[in-house]
């Protein structure tokens, strides 16, 4: 019963373990998949803006120009300048609302993460209350199994001086059909097994 209850402990143990270890794994694989994704969004989109605003610009630019030759009240130098400034506001906007989409990727993956990684902690504790539990049992049985023994001892003392009250001139080992050697305790099996691992 000791070793099964030693066996089931170590179980317990390892799958918990290997538990925590899978879901950090899993939590960190999509965290990074997320952060990949809002990068490779955020460059895609800066580069159509930019491509879009260039387009607008050449369009207004050639605008520009003919209504330069017209009217000499603006001159395209001037224009480009403004048109480049315009850009670079679009531009910034774009790169701005991107990186707030994917903060807003990053911190809910971190919620996913915190909440997963509370409920492997919940899942630890409980499993440690059990495992004080299960500990606590094995120290009732040690001491219950401890009280045994001497009892067996004191009995075998005494039967002992018995055969040796009722038949004195007995020689040794002829009375050895009434108090057998005794044969070994699971416990001292253990500590062999443990001893010969160790080794």
């Amino acid at each position: 019963m000791e070793d099964e209850l030693q066996r089931e402990q170590l179980a317990a143990e390892q799958r918990m373990v290997h538990r925590i270890q899978r879901i950090m794994m899993e939590c960190h694989r999509e965290k990074v998949q997320a952060v990949e994704r809002a990068r490779a969004e955020e460059r895609q989109m800066a580069q159509e803006a930019i491509q879009a605003q260039k387009r607008i610009a050449m369009e207004e630019i050639l605008n520009t120009g003919i209504t330069a030759m017209k009217d000499q009240s603006r001159s395209v130098s001037q224009m480009i300048k403004e048109k480049q400034h315009e850009m670079n506001v679009y531009y910034c906007m774009a790169q701005r609302q991107k990186q707030e989409e994917v903060q807003e990727v990053l911190q809910e993956a971190e919620k996913t993460h915190q909440a997963t990684l509370g409920n492997v902690m919940d899942k630890l504790v409980n499993t440690q209350g059990e495992l004080l539990s299960i500990a606590k049992q094995l120290g009732i049985m040690t001491n219950w199994k401890d009280f045994l023994e001497e009892e067996l001892q004191e009995t075998r003392e005494a039967f002992q001086k018995y055969i040796n009250y009722t038949f004195p001139k007995l020689s040794p080992g002829h009375a050895d059909f009434l108090l057998p050697e005794r044969k070994k305790t699971p416990s001292s099996l253990v500590i062999q097994e443990e001893e010969t691992t160790l080794d």
